[in-house]
């Protein structure tokens, strides 16, 4: 015997619990008595059945049991574009899992060096103080350069202006050319200069963050 009664807009019904005793009396009093089905239809009521309708299937719906306890439930499947989505989530997280993973495992290297290169802070401290030196006495060595230069082109303009510039007659190639090269020399000695300039502060603000790391690698082995 099938017993298949739908109700409708139960979640309006004035006594929809009562109504639902009732047909899961008779569905348990059924002896050939199946699943009750519960489920919403597209115009939001509540509708309840011994049998799920095909169009239902792929949407959400509960099975209950005589006493009408839930006992399974099943949401709606997905569409094209929420699995779209969720592949692309699943994409991102996993490849996020990768890169942090990456960055773990040089992490991890990087904290191996800088056990095995160094016993102590005095010891790197000492490593960080000798490569600036060096960069500084680079500095040194090209601003030398620089106020050397400077000093030969300060000269050749003191001349092209004292001897020609100043008596309204051309500097002659020569000397021209000898004020245009001392010039770009000293641009370039400049830009030398700077990159000296930028490497000792990279070099400082890694030593500084070594120095942090091998403190905190330190301590927790403590």
């Amino acid at each position: 015997m099938r017993v298949a009664r739908t109700l409708k807009n139960a979640a309006s019904t004035r006594f929809p619990e009562l109504l639902l005793a009732v047909l899961l009396c008779a569905i348990s009093k059924a002896p050939l008595a199946g699943a009750l089905y519960k489920w919403v239809d597209e115009n939001g009521a509540v509708r309840y059945s011994d049998q799920l309708p095909p169009s239902q299937t792929r949407k959400r719906h509960q099975q209950l049991n005589s006493q009408g306890i839930v006992l399974t439930t099943k949401d709606a499947a997905k569409t094209p574009e929420e699995l779209a989505i969720e592949a692309e989530s699943k994409r991102k997280l996993e490849e996020q899992q990768r890169e942090e993973a990456r960055l773990k495992a040089i992490q991890d290297k990087q904290d191996r060096v800088l056990l095995l290169t160094f016993s102590t802070e005095e010891e790197l401290e000492h490593a960080r103080d000798s490569r600036m030196e060096v960069i500084d006495s680079v500095i040194r060595l090209i601003a030398g350069n620089i106020e050397t230069t400077q000093g030969k082109l300060d000269q050749l303009t003191d001349r092209a202006q004292s001897s020609y510039t100043s008596k309204g007659a051309d500097i002659p190639g020569g000397l021209a050319q000898k004020i245009e090269h001392f010039q770009r020399k000293i641009e370039s000695r400049n830009a030398q200069l700077q990159l000296k300039m930028d490497e000792k502060e990279k070099v400082r603000q890694r030593y500084e963050l070594d120095l942090e790391r091998f403190r905190l690698l330190k301590s927790a082995s403590n």
